[in-house]
């Protein structure tokens, strides 16, 4: 063996930097993101980012890097983002609440066999939009009149909800066709997030709608991972939830007036 080429060798590789090492066995993730917005959470429209993409996005690039990871982030369709987390050719989700349904085929982070909200990556809630001149009212447990119907988006976790208060519910694609439905009286009530309605009133003053005072619900939002890379990658898995929880509260006190004044 020729020793002088191989110790050669192996000085040149210790004097490498341990990134241009490390990148060579970096895991790739792939984590799927709905394609509407939802400020300031998630920023811009279609398949692609804004420039300054979103807290969640921000928190996900951060939780990637620390864990060594080489990430991948993809826009989809609201079901569409749901069957690639089922599917596995997603690897992961951004910003998905818990229920058993989604339990089925998705891996979050639980503690006693509940999700665990400190390794959440936000928590949102859910309000009442109404017309202007509406007389709905909701206190938290009914709302009056009774067979009034509340429009809400197609795959949003917020419907299980509703019917389990006997609400009527009916579907539309995104948050632009339930609040034209809402103004034009097709609707009674749309069932949102309160920062993404913000954002989208926002470029739309024109809607004469209000939110009512009282929330609907309040829920932990998540990472979940699909049950295939949560079995080959187990401790990345437990790497970037830790890490969730370790950056979010300093990246939201820091970064969040930045979105709302964007």
């Amino acid at each position: 063996m020729n020793w002088r080429w191989l110790g050669g060798w192996l000085g040149l590789l210790c004097g490498l930097p341990l990134a241009a090492v490390a990148a060579g066995t970096r895991v790739p993730l792939t984590i799927v993101a709905m394609d509407q917005a939802s400020p300031p959470y998630v920023i811009g429209e279609g398949d692609s980012f804004a420039p300054q993409p979103g807290l969640a996005v921000e928190l996900a690039q951060r939780a990637a890097k620390a864990c060594g990871v080489e990430l991948q982030l993809l826009r989809q369709p609201g079901l569409r983002m749901l069957q690639s987390l089922k599917s596995g050719s997603a690897n992961a989700a951004l910003l998905l609440s818990y229920n058993e349904e989604r339990a089925q085929f998705a891996v979050y982070p639980l503690r006693d066999g509940q999700p665990d909200g400190r390794q959440r990556m936000s928590t949102l809630r859910y309000v009442l939009f109404v017309r202007n001149d509406s007389l709905l009212a909701w206190d938290g447990e009914r709302l009056t009149p009774s067979q009034a119907v509340v429009g809400s988006n197609i795959g949003w976790s917020v419907i299980k909800d509703l019917e389990r208060l006997q609400i009527k519910v009916e579907t539309a694609l995104n948050v632009g066709s339930n609040f034209n439905k809402l103004q034009a009286g097709r609707i009674d009530a749309y069932a949102i997030q309160d920062l993404l309605a913000a954002g989208y009133l926002a470029t739309h003053p024109k809607l004469a709608v209000r939110a009512l005072p009282q929330p609907l619900v309040s829920k932990d939002y998540f990472m979940p991972f699909s049950r295939q890379f949560a079995a080959r990658q187990p401790q990345l898995v437990q790497c970037m939830w830790q890490q969730v929880a370790r950056q979010r509260d300093a990246l939201l006190q820091r970064r969040m007036a930045i979105y709302l004044n964007h």
